[in-house]
C-alpha cells in the first residue's frame, strides 16, 4: 500500500525536505540483521570472533564519527554524515527503492542524517552483494535540481549532470562527502519510491552514489540515516518517536527497530529512566546527551574539569545510584556555543548515543579514572594482549568463566538521571586468553554511547520531547 497520496515533483523539490511526507498514522516494524549474520552461516564464525570484528569496527568507525571542520557562525556545520563507510554498521535493514522494486540492504545509523545506496553507473565503487541500483530503469525516479532547497541542505554540493544515459541537464544536485580516514562518497540527489515492507512512500530524498571510496564490507549496500537532521528517513517520515531492542551481539537473533507510534518502550517499568536530550552546534545530527556522572557500583567518580577550562566546580546534581544524598563533582551542563570540541572543551562530558558503534568509548580523562577505579575494585590480576583487541583486561582464575566472578556495574547520569549497565553490559569474556575486558575504549574526543552498553533495552528515542528512554528487557523476546 502506498502510505502517502501522489505528490507532483516539481512541488516536492522546491519544499523544504521536512515537510515532503506527510505523518503516516501508522507505525513501521523492521528487523535488524547483524552485519555478520551471512558470514556467521556460512564461514561458521565463532562467537569470540564475532565480537573481534565488531570491536575493530567501532575503532575504524571512531575516526569518521567526528567532524572534519569546526563550525562557525556563518557557516553549516559539516558532520560525517555517514561514517558506515569506513566502519561498515553493526544492524541491516533490507528496504526497496524505486519502481519496479529493487532490493536493497542498508545500514541503520542514528550517528548520520542521509539515505544513501549505490547507483549505476558506478564510476568507482565498492563491491556489494546486492545488485546496484539503475535509476533509469525506475519509472518514478527524479533528480533534485541543484537551486532547490532540498538542495541546500546539503553543505557540499554543485550543479552538475547526473551521468545518466538520456540525461542531458546540467541543473542537477550534485553532492560531495568527505569522512574521517579519507572516505568520500559522491552522487546525485534524488528523489523515489521507498519501501519498508508492504509500506511505500513517494518521494523520498535519498543519494544516489556513483562514487564511493573507503567503502564498507560488501554486505552494505547504503545507509539510512535515522538522525536529527532534515534528510533523514525520520525527519522525511515525521516520525515523532523509534525505538529499537538489541540482543547480545553474539545472539544469532535479529533486533528489532519501531518507527512511529507503536514505539513505546514498556510502561510502569522499575527501571525505567527517562533521559534530556540536548542539542550541540558541533554535532547537529547526532542524539546528544549531557553526561555529568559516572559510579563504579555505588561509588561515585569525581568528574572535574581540566584546569584549561573556564570553571573547574560541580554543580553537585547528580547523586551515586539509589542514594538519595551522597552527591558526586560534574562538569557543568555542555554550552550550546559551539566552540568547545571534546577533550579540555566545554562539551568534554558530553556523550553520543550510537547504534553502529559496537564499544563504548570514554573522553580520556574519565576512561583513565574509570581503569583506575575498576583496578581497586576489582581483585584480579591485570592481564594484556587481549585477542579482542580490548584494551583493559583482568586475569580470569583458571577454569573459572567471568560469569563467577565479581566485576561491579558501571553507571552514568545524564543530566541527573542514572542509567545502570550491569556487568554482561559492561565486560566480555575473552575466552581465548583466559581473561575478562571491558568493552569501553578512549577517545580525545566527545565520548561515544555503544550499542554493547545498550544489548537488551528497549531504547525509545521521543522526538517531540526530546527525550531518549531506557528500559531493561530481554530483546530475544521483543516481538
Amino acid at each position: 500500500m502506498d502510505a502517502i497520496p501522489p505528490l507532483l515533483f516539481l512541488a516536492l523539490l522546491l519544499l523544504p525536505v521536512a515537510h515532503c511526507l506527510p505523518l503516516p498514522r501508522q507505525s513501521y516494524h523492521l528487523e535488524l540483521a547483524r552485519v555478520d549474520a551471512l558470514d556467521t552461516e556460512n564461514l561458521n564464525l565463532t562467537d569470540h570472533e564475532l565480537l573481534r570484528r565488531a570491536i575493530q569496527r567501532s575503532r575504524d568507525r571512531l575516526a569518521s564519527i567526528m567532524p572534519r571542520v569546526s563550525p562557525s557562525r556563518n557557516r553549516k556545520v559539516v558532520v560525517a554524515e555517514a561514517p558506515v563507510l569506513s566502519a561498515g554498521g553493526e544492524y541491516l535493514v533490507t528496504l526497496g527503492m524505486g519502481t519496479p522494486q529493487h532490493s536493497f540492504t542498508a545500514a541503520i545509523d542514528t550517528a548520520s542524517d542521509l539515505i544513501w545506496t549505490q547507483c549505476q553507473p558506478c564510476v568507482k565503487c565498492y563491491k556489494q552483494r546486492d545488485p546496484v541500483f539503475n535509476p533509469v530503469a525506475s519509472t518514478t525516479y527524479a533528480v533534485v535540481p541543484c537551486n532547490s532547497d532540498t538542495c541546500d541542505e546539503l553543505d557540499t554540493h554543485r550543479c552538475g549532470n547526473s551521468g545518466n544515459s538520456g540525461d542531458d541537464d546540467d541543473d542537477v544536485c550534485q553532492y560531495t562527502y568527505t569522512y574521517g580516514g579519507n572516505a568520500t562518497t559522491r552522487g546525485t540527489l534524488a528523489v523515489d519510491r521507498l519501501a519498508m515492507g508492504d509500506d511505500v512512500f513517494r518521494g523520498v530524498v535519498f543519494g544516489c552514489s556513483s562514487s564511493s571510496a573507503g567503502g564498507p564490507p560488501a554486505q552494505v549496500s547504503g545507509v539510512v540515516g535515522l538522525g536529527r537532521g532534515p534528510l533523514s528517513l525520520v525527519s522525511q517520515l515525521s516520525v515523532r518517536r523509534f525505538m529499537y531492542c538489541l540482543p547480545p551481539p553474539v545472539s544469532r537473533s535479529a533486533g528489532r527497530l519501531v518507527l512511529g507510534a507503536d514505539a513505546t518502550a514498556v510502561r510502569n517499568a522499575s527501571d525505567k529512566v527517562v533521559v534530556p536530550m540536548t542539542t550541540n552546534p558541533r554535532y547537529p545530527s547526532y542524539y546528544y546527551l549531557n553526561l555529568d556522572g559516572l559510579s563504579i557500583g555505588d561509588r561515585a567518580m569525581t568528574m572535574v574539569r581540566s584546569s584549561s577550562s573556564s570553571s573547574s566546580s560541580s554543580n553537585n546534581n547528580a547523586t551515586t545510584p539509589g542514594s538519595s544524598n551522597s552527591s558526586v563533582a560534574a562538569s557543568p551542563p555542555v554550552s550550546d556555543s559551539g566552540d568547545g570540541g571534546g577533550g579540555t572543551g566545554p562539551d568534554a562530558y558530553g556523550m553520543i548515543i550510537d547504534i553502529a558503534s559496537t564499544i563504548t568509548f570514554l573522553e580520556e580523562s574519565l576512561y583513565n579514572e574509570l581503569v583506575d577505579d575498576l583496578e581497586e575494585e576489582i581483585r584480579l590480576p591485570r592481564g594484556s594482549g587481549s585477542n579482542l583487541g580490548l584494551d583493559l583486561c583482568f586475569i580470569l582464575p583458571e577454569g573459572v568463566p567471568m560469569s563467577r566472578v565479581y566485576a561491579p556495574p558501571v553507571s552514568m547520569a545524564f543530566e541527573g538521571d542514572w542509567v545502570r549497565f550491569e556487568k554482561e553490559q559492561v565486560f566480555v569474556e575473552d575466552r581465548e586468553s583466559g581473561m575478562m575486558c571491558l568493552m569501553m575504549g578512549k577517545t580525545d574526543g566527545v565520548s561515544i554511547l555503544g550499542n554493547y552498553q545498550q544489548q537488551n533495552m528497549q531504547v525509545m528515542y521521543n522526538l517531540r520531547r526530546q527525550r531518549i528512554t531506557f528500559v531493561k528487557t530481554v530483546c530475544d523476546s521483543v516481538p
